[in-house]
């Protein structure tokens, strides 16, 4: 720990790495606004540095001293995404309703994964909830935590549940493997899951060009194709359709130009062409 990280509010700074401040830096194309945030933290941000620069400083000193939820999504979306896979064939999810829950992360390639985040300030009070919700749409389901407190869920987790730990360097370490069998995958929950211009398309390249059906009645007859499927033939169009959403060239092609500190943000964000071209000039401006 560096002498000045003792006079950073890194709960603080941790704010400039959030939603709304990539939907104003969207908005204006302005990055001064960012540097506020961080100097009113007590980080230095007249130092000649991008706000880009600047916001990989604040991850790195969350990694040091306030590991909190962020941290811990914008390390495993780049582990994963941009480390193991690629943002061209890997789809990233942040915060996707499942059910009664919502997971923090899920990564679609050729299969489905589920990462949901308990960091050393949060209580496993929901799992109980949310691990089934979760084991009925995803094919693994894992459990990132802090190394310290992983034994605890080694106790409480569904036994199908996974268990990675992220480490002190930033590293993530398997504890347990997910079980894969996808024994508890549903057809229904999968078929809600979807848009309904995805399972349209899905459900006419299985089985044909559909009749016109009117909009009353356009889901019953879709969902009644959809439970002829198999659940692995349902799990595969579901993959399929949701890669689909965010690994087009133009997606792909913003977050890789986004520092690593800002990439799981840049998924997150609801993002026009012209707002995308912003946010890049607010983040790579001197000013």
């Amino acid at each position: 720990m560096s002498a000045q990280d003792n006079i950073i509010s890194w709960r603080q700074a941790a704010q400039a790495l959030t939603r709304p401040v990539l939907t104003q830096a969207g908005r204006t194309g302005d990055g001064r606004f960012i540097r506020k945030i961080l100097a009113d933290a007590g980080l230095p941000a007249d130092s000649g540095q991008t706000v880009a620069q600047l916001l990989d400083e604040v991850l790195e000193g969350l990694r040091r001293n306030y590991r909190c939820e962020y941290f811990y999504k914008a390390t495993i979306a780049d582990r994963i995404v941009f480390g193991r896979h690629s943002p061209r064939t890997a789809s990233l999810h942040v915060e996707l309703p499942v059910g009664r829950s919502i997971v923090d992360l899920a990564v679609f390639n050729g299969t489905s994964t589920a990462y949901e985040i308990k960091t050393e300030f949060d209580s496993h009070r929901r799992l109980s909830t949310q691990t089934p919700d979760y084991l009925k749409v995803f094919e693994r389901v894992y459990l990132v935590t802090h190394p310290s407190i992983s034994p605890s869920y080694l106790r409480v987790l569904d036994e199908q549940v996974g268990i990675l730990t992220l480490q002190s360097n930033g590293s993530l370490r398997e504890i347990r493997p997910p079980s894969s069998s996808g024994a508890d995958l549903d057809k229904i929950s999968l078929f809600g899951m979807l848009r309904s211009q995805e399972y349209c398309l899905a459900l006419q390249q299985q089985f044909g060009a559909q009749p016109e059906v009117p909009n009353g009645l356009r889901y019953e007859h879709y969902r009644r194709l959809w439970e002829m499927l198999s659940i692995e033939e349902a799990h595969r169009l579901f993959v399929a359709a949701m890669r689909g959403r965010t690994t087009t060239e133009s997606t792909a092609k913003f977050v890789r130009a986004l520092p690593r500190s800002c990439r799981v943000l840049g998924y997150a964000t609801p993002l026009s062409t012209a707002q995308q071209r912003r946010v890049l000039n607010a983040l790579h401006d001197l000013n």
